[in-house]
């Protein structure tokens, strides 16, 4: 049964009265909690792209720089993503405690601005440097936004709601490649922008500065987008803005096999995911001899309508598996969708003609996607209202760290210390995925059980069944 969550003054919670009951009323699924969904999913879309778009402008950055892959790889991975889960963390517990829409809306304008600092680097280190800040600034939006998804739906469209959310990745991803191949090609019509000192913006450049300037066109949505009202909190705890960090830690260590293996299973995944993201669109350029511009293109189609597919696919495959008796469906379709999406990962980059390659990329990518809501969901499913943008944080933290900052990196470490040689990149995805794949279907076969034993503890502890 349940581990109770222990208080600071360690006595277990009180058990749910009928007084409880009236600030856990279950929310109702209304067109306005569908627009504040649209609203996140723009705004986390248009957060990808801004964090994306460099993955198209490797080449130029390392001709400009004199770089090596592996420095490069930095700029998408390690330089993003460190101090964004570190700085997540505050902001995760800022969304249990503040108002979670003003806390995205200046995390927009900090991002954004940021971006447009990328266009003025003149330098590795400040590019390195702005690149920190856009993560920075991005760190406000996923705790914030999922916390706030949590108290608009009730629980057994959760996954629904967070599958037109978390699709967002998958459009904003595609959106990097598409937007960004046409940003390529509109900068280049452009006059040079002419810095203080006589410098030259180069295209790459511009590119970033259009591309931040861009981004604040969220900020409009934004602006109809209302607090809403907390749910799902546990019984007899006090309010978030006094929950102590140990009643946190309390929790997640009696639930600790289900975080645990949840938690490593994703970054793994994450790592496969980010690192053929990443790197899929050089592949093409060197392999297949592509223009950027026509990559971008072809592989952000790619990704945005079969990913954001599968995302929205997988919320109603879990919602029809739950339905039919299957109270761990949240972890068994990721378990299942990864499973079928080992092929095509493999496939890939072996295939020597480059219209099958994006066939199994199209087929891979849908598969793949299934899993996307579903992971989310299972998280938000066992989470206290009071401790969920904190656990949602620092699994973001942990996922992010292996997952965004240690993927594209994998990658180019293959090529560049393995292979020794750019033109074996395909070889480094096809290992990476040969050797990856398998630990992370064992940990999500694992994490069957502790699922299930984690529903029926926040259950237990909050009285919100779904």
């Amino acid at each position: 049964m349940v581990d109770q969550v222990q208080h600071s003054s360690a006595a277990p919670p009180p058990s749910r009265t009928a007084a409880d009951r009236p600030a856990q009323a279950a929310a109702n699924e209304t067109p306005y909690a569908w627009f504040v969904v649209v609203a996140l999913a723009l705004t986390n879309m248009v957060a990808f792209l801004e964090r994306q778009i460099v993955t198209l402008l490797y080449q130029p950055i390392k001709a400009d720089f004199g770089i090596s892959d592996t420095e490069v790889s930095l700029l998408s991975g390690m330089a993003f993503i460190l101090f964004a889960t570190v700085f997540g963390l505050y902001f995760g517990r800022m969304a249990d405690r503040r108002n979670r829409k003003w806390i995205i809306t200046l995390g927009v304008v900090a991002w954004s601005a940021a971006t447009v600092a990328c266009g003025m680097a003149r330098n590795f280190v400040q590019l390195f440097l702005a690149r920190i800040s856009v993560g920075v600034g991005e760190a406000t939006l996923g705790p914030s936004a999922m916390s706030m998804i949590s108290d608009y739906f009730p629980r057994h469209r959760l996954a629904r709601g967070l599958s037109v959310y978390t699709s967002s990745v998958s459009a904003g991803a595609g959106l990097a490649l598409v937007a960004g191949g046409a940003a390529i090609q509109f900068v280049g019509t452009l006059p040079a922008i002419v810095l203080p000192g006589g410098e030259a913006l180069a295209p790459w450049q511009m590119t970033f500065v259009l591309v931040g300037l861009g981004g604040l066109i969220v900020l409009l949505p934004l602006s109809f987008v209302k607090e809403p009202a907390r749910r799902g909190r546990i019984a007899g705890a006090p309010p978030a803005q006094n929950l102590p960090l140990s009643t946190v830690f309390d929790y997640l260590k009696s639930q600790k096999s289900f975080y645990g293996l949840h938690v490593a299973g994703f970054s793994l995944a994450t790592i496969l995911a980010a690192g053929t993201v990443s790197w899929i669109p050089t592949f093409f350029i060197r392999h297949h001899g592509w223009a950027p511009h026509e990559i971008g293109y072809t592989y952000g189609l790619i990704v945005t309508v079969c990913g954001v597919f599968g995302v929205l696919a997988g919320a109603r495959v879990a919602e029809w598996m739950e339905a039919r008796g299957s109270k761990d469906a949240n972890v068994r379709l990721p378990l299942y969708a990864m499973a079928a999406a080992t092929i095509p990962a493999v496939m890939v980059p072996l295939v020597p003609d480059p219209k099958v390659a994006l066939g199994l990329l199209a087929f891979g990518s849908f598969i793949g996607a299934l899993a996307t809501a579903p992971i989310w969901a299972a998280l938000q499913l066992v989470t206290p209202n009071q401790m969920r943008g904190q656990v949602i944080a620092m699994f973001g933290f942990v996922v992010n760290i292996v997952g965004m900052g240690i993927g594209p990196l994998v990658i180019a470490l293959l090529t560049d210390f393995v292979f020794k040689d750019e033109a074996r990149l395909g070889w480094s995805i096809v290992l990476a995925s040969v050797i990856i794949k398998p630990i992370i279907l064992t940990l999500f076969w694992l994490c069957l059980k502790a699922y299930r034993d984690s529903l029926a503890a926040y259950e237990a502890a909050t009285g919100d069944a779904a």
